[in-house]
């Protein structure tokens, strides 16, 4: 039951926010732009393309609205330690000291990743968003990487 209701949950995130602009609790957020130019740098730094770091983001964060990236500053959805005496949320999700972070905790997770290494540098959105899933990132792997390819398709190209 638990994971049919999670599953809906998502089918309406994908299906409101599959866009760079995102409306959810009534407030309009432009994710893309907000945080294009770091994904950029850590594109740079890390060799995965910016737009599956944004869709990624914006896929998991609900376009930055979402409790956990307002209360942990973690777009990612990666699990850890919360630091509840900072953040005051208890969660199960990692608290980052910044959205900064949270991006830079993103890229690290994946370059620990086995497939990272023959995957530097490939601008191939559908499989990075591919192998990513099958790292167990997602509960449903082919609906989620077919979301964020979707994402990065539409808002990216």
């Amino acid at each position: 039951m638990r994971l049919m209701v999670r599953s809906l949950l998502f089918s309406l995130l994908v299906f409101f926010c599959i866009g760079s602009t995102c409306k959810i609790y009534g407030q309009s957020v432009t994710y893309f732009a907000k945080y294009d130019k770091l994904a950029d740098s850590l594109s740079r730094i890390y060799k995965i393309p910016s737009c599956i770091i944004l869709s990624v983001g914006f896929l998991e964060s609900g376009g930055g609205t979402s409790n956990v990236a307002k209360k942990l500053h973690n777009h990612f959805g990666i699990v850890g330690d919360c630091n509840y005496r900072v953040s005051r949320y208890k969660s199960s999700y990692k608290y980052y000291p910044t959205i900064r972070e949270s991006f830079i905790g993103f890229c690290e997770l994946m370059k620990s990743k086995k497939f990272y290494a023959s995957m530097v540098g490939s601008k191939d959105q559908k499989l990075w968003a591919k192998k990513i899933a099958a790292t167990g990132y997602a509960a449903n792997p082919t609906k989620w990487s077919n979301a964020v390819y979707s994402i990065s398709k539409k808002y990216c190209n």
